[in-house]
């Protein structure tokens, strides 16, 4: 049966992978299957795609494809891969999400693993054979991942919290904090496809969604060294703060996996607790920056609800409430409800 998450079959010609370019750079004895599939779904980066597709290029290790998805792209992304010296299978298709763009790049693979690289991050050169070689040598991990660090746009380290990696049996600490970024990760082309591939449904954390799901029955290799460069920009998430409904999607992603998605046989409830209260918090926060008090009265509930231990989400619900109070008793437009609160 077709799986529901990945692209159905019979797509049409227009939008199967073809060779943009000459293959002078393939190994002259390469296997009609590669090891290795290179995914890399894109929109509207080719200001930073060729610096990408360069670090693919420079890889010590040879044996592999690489398919692009252009997820609908407006800029040069098309002329800039179709004059790259390196053989990429090019796929357009309609603006569909990320998930999409690599779920239609999984029903095209042809490697026993695939390794994920997002259009504008980088590998340090040795990243491949590093991984792959891991891989090899462990049949009993069905995923393996380096350690990365975050630049600037030029290139630069950026300075920031580091968060600590874990392998093996990784559930209960990925749970409690992410810290494994898409890019330096290489998996076992049979686990992506069982688990189904990435939820299309999911706007943010597809990747996270899966990496829990996968944790429940796989054990995860672990490089502990940075071999991807993640590259940071000044409109990120990451040097702005998340939006709200980014914070909600996630703390509620985390609620489902950990009481239906089978989380709960893995991770302490205290773990849960303070994990998912503090998410709530980080949300009901954002709903105050963004002026929907009326909101983050609910979503403070919801973090007290998780963890009623929480000194800070006190002080900041009974301040909003107060605050709400003194504006209904004021007659200020400010305290009616607002239907801001994704669902």
């Amino acid at each position: 049966m077709q799986d529901p998450h990945l692209p159905a079959d019979g797509e049409p010609n227009a939008s199967r992978p073809r060779r943009t370019s000459p293959q002078a750079d393939a190994p002259p004895d390469a296997p009609t299957s590669p090891a290795v599939t290179v995914i890399i779904p894109t929109y509207n980066r080719a200001h930073v795609l060729g610096q990408t597709l360069e670090s693919v290029r420079k890889q010590s290790f040879r044996d592999y494809e690489i398919i692009l998805v252009d997820d609908g792209s407006q800029d040069e992304t098309g002329r800039l891969v179709a004059g790259h010296p390196t053989p990429i299978r090019y796929v357009y298709q309609p603006n569909q999400g990320v998930s999409e763009a690599r779920n239609h790049a999984l029903r095209l693979a042809q490697g026993a693993f695939l390794a994920f690289l997002d259009s504008d991050d980088l590998w340090e050169p040795t990243f491949l054979e590093r991984t792959v070689g891991r891989l090899r040598a462990h049949p009993d991990e069905a995923m393996v991942y380096t350690d990365f660090v975050s630049v600037d746009a030029v290139g630069q380290p950026l300075r920031g919290h580091r968060k600590k990696p874990s392998g093996g049996q990784v559930t209960r600490p990925l749970f409690v904090s992410v810290f494994i970024h898409t890019s330096a990760v290489v998996a076992r082309r049979e686990v992506i496809i069982e688990a189904g591939g990435f939820n299309p449904k999911l706007s943010h954390n597809e990747d996270y969604d899966l990496w829990l799901r996968l944790s429940l029955h796989h054990r995860f290799g672990l490089i502990n060294e940075p071999l991807c460069r993640r590259r940071c920009h000044a409109d990120s998430l990451s040097r702005n703060g998340c939006p709200p409904r980014v914070l909600l999607d996630k703390a509620r992603l985390l609620q489902r996996f950990y009481k239906h998605g089978g989380g709960y046989d893995w991770i302490p409830p205290a773990d849960a607790r303070k994990r998912l209260g503090k998410l709530y918090y980080a949300a009901a926060k954002a709903l105050l920056r963004a002026g929907a008090a009326h909101d983050a009265d609910a979503v403070f509930r919801e973090a007290l609800r998780w963890n009623a231990r929480s000194p800070r989400t006190w002080l900041w619900f009974i301040l909003n409430h107060a605050a709400r109070l003194n504006s209904r008793q004021s007659g200020s437009p400010a305290s009616q409800p607002r239907k801001s609160v994704p669902r």
